[in-house]
């Protein structure tokens, strides 16, 4: 395994995550994984999360942890998404603003209009689409994307967000995306209200 850790960000990055990252690096230090950290900032975010994807598949990456530079979470956050064997798998995720409510959803189908999951549950499961903050994607299905549109977060005249644009063009070529309910973080600006309740 070779993994990039993508991170999109403006101009910095909060200290809660800061703190989530490093122990997130000791750990995977301590496990022998082959690990680079990328930092891509920008003002738009699907250009920086393509410039991250395309040097993912350039440099020979097997796998891409995408985090928002805004989110808390556990050093084990890669050992509880890799379990479900999946090339694409978000965590259990909610918004940054009130009234919190998940960035996981069961239809895409009308963007204006999606249906979010109203119960995570405890074992993994098919959605049709999620937002990117907690995501964990394989390499080959980064290619797969390029190789058949030229772009993997470019919002369409139909999509306006650079996540669901992804999450269609996913669906478009076959493949699954699954949600792992046990990966629970916090956007830091909310730490002690998102899925589950309490900070991991």
């Amino acid at each position: 395994m070779k993994l990039m850790v993508a991170v999109p960000t403006m101009f910095f990055v909060n200290v809660n995550f800061a703190q989530s990252m490093a122990d997130l690096c000791i750990k995977l230090t301590k496990d022998g994984v082959n690990t680079d950290v990328r930092y891509m900032e920008g003002s738009m975010i699907y250009v920086s999360r393509d410039r991250l994807a395309y040097r993912a598949i350039e440099e020979g990456f097997t796998h891409v942890l995408w985090l928002d530079s805004d989110m808390s979470f556990r050093p084990q956050i890669l050992d509880d998404l890799m379990w479900c064997g999946k090339d694409m798998v978000c965590g259990a995720f909610v918004s940054r603003k009130p009234p919190y409510s998940p960035c996981v959803y069961t239809s895409i189908a009308d963007p204006a209009n999606m249906e979010k999951v109203k119960d995570f549950g405890t074992e993994p499961f098919r959605v049709d689409g999620c937002g990117m903050a907690c995501v964990l994607t394989s390499v080959k299905l980064l290619k797969a994307v390029f190789d058949r549109f030229d772009t993997c977060f470019m919002p369409t005249e139909k999509i306006r967000g650079e996540d669901i644009a992804f999450c269609d063009r996913v669906k478009q070529l076959g493949y699954e995306i699954w949600c792992e309910p046990t990966v629970k973080p916090g956007h830091t600006a909310h730490i002690d209200v998102y899925a589950g309740g309490d900070p991991e």
